[in-house]
């Protein structure tokens, strides 16, 4: 695939600028196969900046989205259809259809509403927000709300700094380090398909925030869905402060 978005093949000689290139992103492909997501971000941006094709844009824009950051996808796509427009326009039905979602998806950010959230978080608190997100979109079921739970402890390991995410990082050092038991948490085929319809909300709700506050925001629905959800007499003293302390 890479030769096909490069305009590799046919036996030529590549430029030392194309295989360079090839290099920095095959690089970034094994980073982020090992859920190494800035490394893979940086060397896709260096891949791109050495020889300029669709290829890292692409990639990179996947990392972003799973990070929720649709701004930047968007910003890579569009470039990335520009791109594959001069260079053979190979790509511009997955490419669109990327585009359209992720558009979809962050349609808050551009439609006005953005100031709005601020506004609202920033006046409100962190911990009234996330109540009230979590209350909306999950409406009391635990099973979803547990999901989302362990969804989002599995996606801030693999595509976050555990350092932004405080009541994550508790969580993965107590109880989740071992990853087979979030894949088990997540193994229900009928639950999956009850919540992927839920996270769509969840992201179009969070990712209208700045990075920080997204990252605050994310990490104290965590932290309210587990205290909800264990009671007392289940919780490991030594850690339930940090998980209790109301967020502002």
């Amino acid at each position: 695939m890479f030769r096909k978005l490069f305009g590799g093949g046919g036996g030529a000689p590549q430029s030392p600028a194309y295989e360079a290139g090839q290099q920095l992103f095959e690089d970034g492909m094994k980073a982020a196969s090992e859920y190494r997501t800035a490394a893979a971000i940086a060397l896709y941006t260096r891949s791109y900046e050495t020889n300029p094709n669709p290829a890292p844009l692409i990639n990179r824009a996947k990392l972003y989205r799973w990070r929720l950051l649709f701004g930047e996808a968007i910003r890579d796509l569009e470039i990335a259809m520009r791109l594959d427009k001069q260079q053979g326009d190979q790509f511009a039905i997955p490419l669109g259809n990327e585009l359209r979602e992720c558009k979809f998806l962050a349609q808050n950010l551009f439609n006005g509403k953005k100031d709005l959230f601020v506004t609202d978080l920033r006046s409100k608190g962190f911990d009234h927000v996330a109540g009230r997100i979590a209350d909306s979109i999950f409406e009391g079921n635990g099973q979803l709300l547990g999901y989302h739970l362990v969804n989002e402890v599995d996606n801030v390991k693999k595509f976050e700094t555990l350092s932004d995410f405080p009541s994550v990082k508790t969580l993965v050092t107590n109880w989740m380090r071992d990853q087979r038991v979030i894949d088990q948490a997540l193994a229900d085929p009928e639950l999956n398909a009850e919540y992927r319809e839920k996270r769509v909300l969840f992201e179009a709700m969070v990712c209208v925030y700045d990075y920080p506050e997204m990252a605050k925001l994310r990490d104290t629905i965590v932290r309210k869905i587990w205290c909800l959800l264990n009671p007392p007499s289940q919780r490991q003293a030594i850690w339930e402060v940090s998980l209790r302390d109301p967020v502002r």
